[in-house]
């Protein structure tokens, strides 16, 4: 895992995700082979593995007879950051997570996304340099999921690294630069998401919009390399290719020449979820 990658966590229900998270982090004893974080064996180096790292559980369950600010106050301490750095990054944390205005409410009266978004902010206190979040979207509305990713590909972009588990594909497909797929305790791939989805799918879908389904555009297409069926849907037409080509440029010069009204082309985005069937059936090599 390089600095600045945001690997994807994947796997069904009981699969092991969790369980590898708290290994990582030394709350859990491998029943076989050995664990390495920053270099260090987490049960053994426990508080010098876990010297910049953030954690936020998949079911947080803080303090609810505090408020938020209390509660990073007490992070703070535990992290050893100084009075003044706590007082500074407090309200920071909290705008960054959008809770600067519930600060001083008791933890216990806020809703399950509040707190949901507590455990990320207290995650990312004291500046770590990784940060491992076991479902981080979970409860949170649409308007916060879209600001998390923004606070993420900054979180990365500032040069920190994130390991995420998810059940959300589009998720991990936004934010994740790869993916690690465990499936009954193993490891059953681990690579990129376009590495992902050409080793787990026997062929890949294109979805073109276009304003005019113009007469003989499908078998023009048809004609293209790598293309090998073309289906008419409602807004446009859907096109299996064979695996390992990139045909786009080739399909859209066919359709400005038959004059179709190009208005969109790209990889279906369903592609990461068959992908990811694909892998926990046995697929993947």
């Amino acid at each position: 895992m390089a600095k600045g990658e945001v690997v994807g966590l994947l796997g069904p229900n009981g699969s092991g995700k969790s369980t590898s998270i708290r290994m990582a982090l030394g709350l859990a004893r491998p029943s076989a082979g050995r664990v390495v974080l920053k270099g260090l064996d987490p049960l053994r180096k426990h508080a010098k593995a876990l010297v910049g790292v953030g954690y936020s559980p998949e079911l947080p369950n803080l303090q609810t007879f505090m408020t938020p600010a209390e509660l990073l106050s007490l992070v703070g301490r535990e992290l050893s950051l100084k009075e003044a750095e706590i007082q500074a990054q407090t309200p920071k944390v909290l705008e960054e997570v959008g809770l600067l205005s519930y600060r001083d409410y008791r933890i216990g009266r806020l809703s399950k996304g509040m707190v949901q978004r507590l455990s990320v902010a207290q995650a990312i206190m004291g500046t770590p340099s990784l940060l491992i979040l076991d479902e981080p979207m979970i409860g949170i509305d649409p308007a916060g999921v879209v600001h998390f990713r923004s606070l993420f590909r900054q979180f990365v972009k500032d040069g920190g690294t994130i390991i995420m588990s998810s059940h959300i594909m589009s998720e991990v497909e936004s934010l994740c630069s790869s993916v690690a797929v465990i499936h009954s305790g193993k490891l059953v791939f681990r690579g990129t998401i376009d590495d992902f989805i050409n080793t787990s799918l026997d062929t890949r879908t294109i979805q073109v919009e276009v304003l005019t389904l113009k007469e003989g555009l499908v078998e023009r297409l048809q004609k293209v390399p790598g293309v090998l069926t073309v289906t008419p849907t409602d807004k446009g037409l859907t096109l299996e290719v064979e695996k390992g080509s990139d045909p786009r440029s080739a399909i859209s010069s066919a359709l400005v020449e038959m004059g179709a009204g190009l208005l969109a082309i790209g990889y279906s985005r369903s592609e990461i979820d068959d992908a990811y069937v694909a892998a926990i059936r046995g697929s993947v090599p």
